[in-house]
C-alpha cells in the first residue's frame, strides 16, 4: 500500500474524491482519510449503521473513506487486520498532530495544497515552522488566476522557512465558476462525474493522478475515465 500526504488549510475533500474515483474505476481501492481540524468528510460521508462511534470508514461511490482516527494503528485496528486492504491510501491533514502520526514527513510523495488566501498560506507555515526535517513539497495551486505577483508571494513566504523546498511542478488547479458547480452538483447527487469540469481542470486532474499513480496506472487509461461520458 501507498501512502501519500495532502497537506493545507484549505478543502482538499472534492479533489481526493476526484483523484480516488479515477483510480477506483482502474481497479485499485482507495482509502481517504480525513485528519483535518473540521473533518468535512464527516457531513459528506454518510456513517454506516447506527453506531455512535465518531471513528468510522464508510464507502462513498466505490471510495472507502475514514473518519476521526489519528493514526494509522487505530485504523488497522478498527478493521482488525495486520494487512491493509488497500492500494492507496490518501491522508488529507492541516495541523500538526496528525501531521506527526501519520508520518506525512517521511512520505516519498507529500502535496502542499493551497489557494493564495493568507489564512490558507499563514495556517500552513505555522504548522510547517513546527517541523524540523527537510521537507520536498509537491505543490498543488487552486485558483482563478495564477499571476506571477501570487506565485512570487507564495514562494517568498516559504522561503522563510529553511527547511523546505518545492519540486519544480506545476500543478495548477482551475477554480472557476463552471468547475465549482460542477463540484456542488455531484456533492448533490451524491456521485462523481468530471462531465462537466472545464478542460483545464480535468488536463490538471489527469497529470496528478498519473503522478499519483505512477507506474500503477498509464496516463491513456486515466484520460479515457475522466473524459468519459458518465
Amino acid at each position: 500500500m501507498e501512502q501519500l500526504g495532502f497537506f493545507g488549510a484549505i478543502d482538499k475533500k472534492d479533489l481526493l474524491l476526484n483523484v480516488s474515483k479515477i483510480l477506483t474505476t482502474l481497479g485499485k481501492r482507495v482509502l481517504i482519510v480525513d485528519a483535518t481540524y473540521l473533518q468535512r468528510m464527516r457531513y459528506l460521508i454518510p456513517k454506516v449503521g447506527d453506531g455512535k462511534s465518531v471513528t468510522y470508514i464508510s464507502e462513498y461511490a466505490g471510495i472507502d473513506v475514514a473518519v476521526g482516527f489519528v493514526n494509522l494503528p487505530t485504523i488497522m485496528q478498527y478493521l482488525n487486520t495486520n494487512t491493509m486492504p488497500y492500494d492507496y491510501m490518501l491522508i488529507d491533514t492541516d495541523n500538526i498532530q496528525t501531521f506527526n502520526s501519520y508520518g506525512l514527513a517521511f512520505m516519498k510523495k507529500l502535496f502542499f495544497v493551497t489557494s493564495y488566501d493568507r489564512y490558507e498560506v499563514n495556517k500552513a507555515k505555522e504548522v510547517l515552522a513546527n517541523i524540523k526535517q527537510p521537507l520536498n513539497l509537491k505543490k498543488i495551486v487552486i485558483s482563478s488566476d495564477n499571476t506571477k505577483a501570487q506565485e512570487d508571494f507564495l514562494k517568498h513566504e516559504f522561503e522563510q522557512l529553511g527547511n523546505i523546498t518545492f519540486e519544480n511542478l506545476d500543478i495548477d488547479f482551475s477554480d472557476t465558476n463552471q468547475d465549482r458547480e460542477f463540484t456542488l452538483e455531484n456533492q448533490l447527487t451524491n456521485s462523481i462525474s468530471f462531465k462537466h469540469y472545464t478542460s483545464a481542470y480535468k488536463g490538471t486532474l489527469e497529470f496528478l493522478t498519473a503522478l499519483i499513480a505512477e507506474g500503477m496506472a498509464d496516463q491513456q487509461s486515466i484520460r479515457r475515465v475522466i473524459n468519459s461520458k458518465n
